[in-house]
């Protein structure tokens, strides 16, 4: 059963929820740059009957989180987090993020090891392409801000519908993400986010990652057309020890669209059983 609440901080609050019993191992769900608390929703009861403790937030910005005027460096999110980690009690915890998310989790886990057990990466953001007109584009001054104040939705509503190989059975989600992107605050906060933090380009952080000993697992969609599945052989490059299981029918929030591949991948993963985790296809 879930058990919804707010956590108070110096930029406002954070909606999260736990899951599960307080005596078991924990887990943090940290969502997508355009995700929320339900985005994890096909993957927490399995996660709870694994044996987990399950905590999920709302990014600031996104979902009933607040909105704070600020610059929304990747320093801001992996405080939000530390802060989420300190408030249910948890002195290890294992990471799973998604897109975005994952990037968060990185960062946090490479600056705090001794706080993180494993990392699970769930199509993950940060990859650059050889040339990115967006990112010039919006981080023109006023342009940028025209931009998202005005045409914001019809921006990032075809990406979102992107993050899905078959992204008429899954509505609920792209409606949902509709409802919150309408919400006072949300494209304000969505671009100074691109502006400030590495989401479309995190290699230095990957590489970084791939020189602590922090056990890590990417789940990539092999039709994600958000970050190419091609990236997939570069996280390997970057981080030796990783293991990669690639997911067939299934783009960007491959979570929502092969949810049991997916929980499967995860729990054999943080079960230690190096069997299952082939779930899909292992590279």
């Amino acid at each position: 059963m879930s058990n919804e609440r707010y956590l108070k901080s110096e930029l406002g609050s954070s909606r999260y929820q736990i899951y599960g019993e307080n005596n078991q191992k924990t887990i943090i769900l940290i969502p997508a740059s355009n995700g929320y608390v339900e985005q994890w929703d096909p993957n927490v009861a399995p996660l709870v009957n694994a044996g987990y403790k399950v905590v999920v937030y709302d990014l600031f910005g996104r979902g009933f989180s607040s909105r704070p005027d600020v610059d929304l460096t990747l320093s801001v999110f992996t405080e939000q987090l530390d802060s989420v980690i300190r408030e249910v009690g948890a002195d290890r915890v294992s990471l799973v993020g998604s897109s975005f998310g994952g990037i968060i989790a990185a960062e946090y886990a490479r600056n705090k090891q001794e706080k993180v057990t494993k990392l699970v990466f769930v199509g993950p953001a940060g990859w650059p392409s050889k040339v990115n007109y967006a990112q010039k584009i919006i981080n023109i001054p006023v342009v940028g801000e025209l931009l998202f104040k005005y045409f914001g939705e019809i921006i990032l509503k075809p990406r979102v519908e992107g993050c899905f190989h078959q992204e008429k059975e899954h509505r609920w989600a792209i409606d949902m993400w509709q409802k919150f992107s309408q919400s006072p605050g949300f494209m304000r906060t969505y671009l100074s986010t691109l502006r400030h933090s590495p989401v479309l380009d995190y290699t230095e952080g990957w590489k970084a990652l791939g020189d602590t000993t922090i056990k890590t697992l990417f789940i990539w969609g092999k039709q994600d057309i958000s970050f190419d599945f091609g990236n997939s052989e570069i996280a390997m490059t970057l981080i030796p020890s990783t293991k990669v299981v690639a997911i067939d029918n299934a783009a960007h929030w491959l979570n929502i669209e092969q949810p049991k591949q997916v929980n499967n991948a995860m729990i054999s993963f943080l079960n230690d059983e190096p069997r299952k985790v082939s779930e899909g296809s292992e590279l």
